[in-house]
């Protein structure tokens, strides 16, 4: 009797060993699906000549990309903590506000961008399966961002939005995906971090030499 104790306990934890392999893997390859997207929004943005945005919807699992034909400059003091981009139509009650106490520190803005997701199936909305973006560091945000659509950006000259982004898989596990901005170099770790400060990311060099190497490929 004692045998088949034991051996159901073993199975039993055998299971769940087995089930929170299962989840971590699912997490680590959201993770890279993650890094491979923050690539393919550097490359788009490279070779197309628009400027580009990588789109998390958090609390949930999906991404993509979206460009612009429009001149993008990104301002970290917006007032409306949209990148000196455009938003949609949900957010319009809140702008208003939001724009009504901008008054108070009026100063010259550059004109909004229209970003749109491109056509064509390469372009779809990806969602990741068994993951959730919990978490947004981005330059352009003053505070993380947890909920509604995240954007992290990346521009013509071979540069991106210092950025880092939070995937949770359910089992108290979370894995972060940094971007680093001057090489647009994607960094997967198996714990949760915090984007460095501008200074630590603008003093990588070894960042800005793959980034001259990258632009030097793409004219080629």
């Amino acid at each position: 009797m004692m045998i088949v104790v034991l051996l159901a306990g073993l199975m039993a934890s055998s299971a769940v060993v087995g089930f929170g392999a299962t989840r971590r893997g699912r997490l680590r390859a959201g993770a890279a699906r993650v890094a491979a997207a923050m690539r393919f929004a550097y490359v788009h943005s490279l070779t197309t000549g628009r400027a580009t945005r990588l789109v998390f919807s958090m609390g949930g699992n999906r991404v993509w990309i979206e460009d612009t034909e429009d001149a993008h400059v990104l301002d970290p003091n917006d007032p409306l903590r949209a990148g000196g981009a455009t938003v949609d139509a949900e957010q319009i009650e809140a702008i208003a506000r939001r724009e009504a106490e901008a008054q108070i520190n009026l100063r010259p803005r550059a004109p909004r961008a229209e970003f749109a997701r491109p056509q064509g199936n390469r372009y779809r909305v990806r969602e990741l399966e068994g993951i959730e973006f919990t978490r947004l560091y981005s330059s352009h945000e003053s505070e993380p961002r947890e909920t509604g659509d995240g954007h992290i950006y990346f521009f013509t000259g071979g540069s991106a939005e210092p950025a880092v982004v939070h995937l949770h898989g359910g089992n108290d596990e979370t894995f972060s995906v940094m971007l680093h901005g001057a090489s647009g170099r994607p960094e997967i770790f198996d714990h949760a971090i915090e984007l460095p400060s501008i200074d630590e990311s603008s003093t990588d060099e070894r960042d800005v030499d793959l980034r001259d190497q990258r632009i030097r490929e793409a004219e080629q």
